[in-house]
């Protein structure tokens, strides 16, 4: 039976290969393409995963809420507060005794600055501004709402409320958040077949390359997998090389700009989040 050569210099805990890999070079960019093939994986399964996190959040926030929108009503050019409150306790009354809703709060001064600051900035201009009345309105899960008659009876008790179907205009960022995971996960499967096709061309050229000494080793007693397997450890070991280079390389990439979106606050980049529960 064939036996593997080893001699003093590699010891008996190497293993060695009676094929020239020391000597050929043409299969060194195999870990180039390997850690670009890493990398841009990484960065398509990070988009992926911040994409359907966001789709996540979106599709709660139009299946559980409404926002209705109360102007402050003005007499001699001045807000009548009080008009206003009686105004916004009648919507309150209404929603409250709304099937299918689950609960209705107003927004209080300090959040309505809240969600402006985000857009104006820490501006004194802030207090000055005639704010509507918001009123953020739970809905009870797996519960039609009748949105049609809701707004007829708000129409009739409260002409200054309006209501806000956020399904309306959110849905298309559904729609485009959905469209754009879907060309992520292409673009994943498209770099995964690619690097699949890059490594068997690698390993048929490497053949092709050492025919006349695997025909040698052939000849004095190997065996197709003893052949084989020294050719899946060559492969093996420069696609782990550029693997690990390409993972080192995407993930200061991924948390920056992980970062950088956690620091948008109010926006639409705040709502995608990668973390480790990301990859459950």
């Amino acid at each position: 039976m064939f036996q593997p050569v080893c001699n003093g210099r590699n010891g008996v805990f190497r293993k060695t290969s009676d094929l020239p890999f020391t000597t050929d070079t043409s299969a060194w960019f195999l870990p180039w393409m390997v850690m670009l093939m890493v990398f841009f994986a990484g960065l398509t399964t990070a988009g992926a995963l911040s994409l359907n996190s966001m789709l996540g959040r979106w599709s709660r926030s139009i299946s559980g809420s409404l926002t209705v929108q109360i102007l402050p009503l003005e007499e001699n050019g001045r807000i009548n507060i009080k008009k206003t409150q009686l105004e916004t306790d009648e919507v309150l009354s209404v929603l409250r005794k709304t099937e299918g809703v689950a609960s209705a709060n107003v927004l209080t001064d300090s959040q309505l600055k809240d969600l402006l600051r985000p857009w104006l900035g820490d501006s004194f201009l802030l207090d000055d501004l005639p704010m509507p009345r918001l009123i953020d309105v739970r809905l009870i899960p797996d519960t039609h709402v009748d949105l049609d008659k809701l707004k007829t009876v708000l129409a009739e008790r409260a002409p200054n409320a309006s209501l806000d179907v956020h399904k309306l205009w959110l849905g298309k960022l559904v729609k485009l958040a959905q469209t754009l995971s879907l060309l992520a996960s292409t673009l994943l499967a498209l770099v995964i077949a690619t690097t699949s096709v890059i490594v068997i061309y690698v390993t048929c050229s490497g053949l092709a390359v050492h025919r006349p000494i695997i025909e040698l080793l052939h000849l004095i007693g190997a065996h197709d997998d003893y052949i084989a397997r020294q050719y899946a450890r060559r492969i093996a070991l420069l696609s782990f090389l550029g693997a690990a280079v390409g993972f080192g390389f995407v993930l200061p990439v991924i948390f920056m700009v992980s970062s950088l979106a956690e620091g948008i606050r109010g926006g639409l980049l705040s709502e995608a989040e990668f973390d480790v529960w990301s990859w459950r």
